[in-house]
């Protein structure tokens, strides 16, 4: 999907929180468990400040991240669904504060406000796109294309942009990036470390600094998968 298209699809999309009512805030430390399988989510919730992890288990034992929800995102929308549960959990990246609303609450809030509906459907439709996209890069691509796409996508979504252009995203290990990638930590850091030798991007515990122009053009190029180790898969 085009970052244009993408960027016309997001201008298009009406904020939910223009329909919601403003309510009080919930305060979670950093590594909190939000909702997890034996405490399934029970609402809507928008981060209001911080970053929020969403996973779901895999059969090794594992965990794969869904996404990484930054300021102003809503999550949890398994909810919706009532009593049917889904195994997935939420943790706290950061200092998290949250603002939420319960599948009652939303209900009556569709009633009286229609167009939160419609406004909550695009945005669903619009997060399945990007889980489309995101399924085709792990048909499609070997591991540096998707830990590429990944590290493009975290600065586009979670980045500020820092004075010589680049985006600098929050701390975020790479075991976080392995499990939304589908490799091993091992096989992060190598790229990383490659990627870093090239000029595509600086890191350290304050953060990843990514240089997304530069490195949207390698992608493009037939020399992106130079550096790819053996084990890579």
């Amino acid at each position: 999907m085009s970052q244009g298209y993408k960027a016309s699809l997001s201008r298009e999309v009406e904020d939910a929180l223009m329909y919601l009512p403003r309510k009080g805030v919930t305060d979670f430390n950093r590594g909190d468990t939000i909702f997890d399988e034996s405490n399934p989510s029970k609402a809507l919730h928008l981060v209001v400040q911080g970053r929020v992890k969403v996973t779901i288990p895999v059969e090794d034992g594992g965990q794969t991240v869904v996404d990484i929800f930054n300021t102003d995102d809503f999550f949890g929308e398994s909810a919706l669904l009532g009593s049917h549960r889904i195994p997935e959990r939420a943790v706290a990246l950061d200092s998290v504060t949250l603002m939420s609303w319960s599948r009652e609450e939303i209900e009556d809030q569709v009633e009286r406000q229609p167009r939160l509906g419609i406004a909550l459907m695009q945005m669903l439709v619009k997060r399945g796109l990007d889980y489309e996209e995101r399924l085709q890069s792990f048909a499609l691509d070997k591991t540096p294309e998707r830990i590429i796409r990944a590290l493009l996508r975290f600065a586009d979504h979670l980045g500020a942009t820092s004075e010589d252009g680049s985006l600098r995203i929050p701390p975020l290990t790479h075991q976080a990036i392995s499990e939304y990638v589908g490799t091993s930590r091992e096989i992060v850091t190598f790229q990383m470390n490659h990627l870093r030798q090239q000029g595509f991007l600086r890191y350290s515990r304050r953060g990843i600094q990514v240089y997304s122009d530069a490195l949207r053009e390698h992608l493009s190029s037939p020399h992106s998968r130079a550096g790819e180790p053996a084990s890579a898969k």
